[in-house]
């Protein structure tokens, strides 16, 4: 007995747009990862700004309130820029975003003192 073709064509369709679909939610878990870090981040750094007696400075919380933003905005952007493209181009966009932010706060880590955080 031998399988119809249409019936094999179907299920490898099926297959790769559940796979597009899980890889899209691996994706948009990093962005939630990176928010939630963001967070943590504000969070945590203004206990230890309390805990010194001074509070986060102007820098300090503009820098962690923009590691909160850019994750949720870099979402959007690729979201909307993926709208009404294929799968793979919507994947690819959900990527480049990840890989900006990563870069954008190895950067931040990197460039930034850790001393401006905290106000005198």
């Amino acid at each position: 007995m031998t399988a119809n073709p249409a019936t094999a064509v179907a299920h490898r369709g099926r297959a790769a747009r559940i796979a597009a679909w899980a890889w899209g939610i691996v994706l948009i878990l990093c962005y939630v990862l990176v928010t939630v870090n963001a967070v943590g981040n504000l969070t945590g750094m203004h206990g230890i700004g309390e805990a010194l007696g001074g509070g986060l400075s102007r820098a300090g919380w503009f820098w962690l309130i923009l590691g909160i933003v850019l994750p949720v905005a870099a979402l959007a952007i690729a979201l909307l820029l993926g709208r009404g493209r294929r799968a793979g181009v919507r994947l690819l966009l959900l990527l480049a975003g990840i890989a900006v932010i990563s870069a954008f706060q190895f950067e931040i880590l990197l460039l930034v003192p850790q001393y401006t955080y905290f106000a005198a």
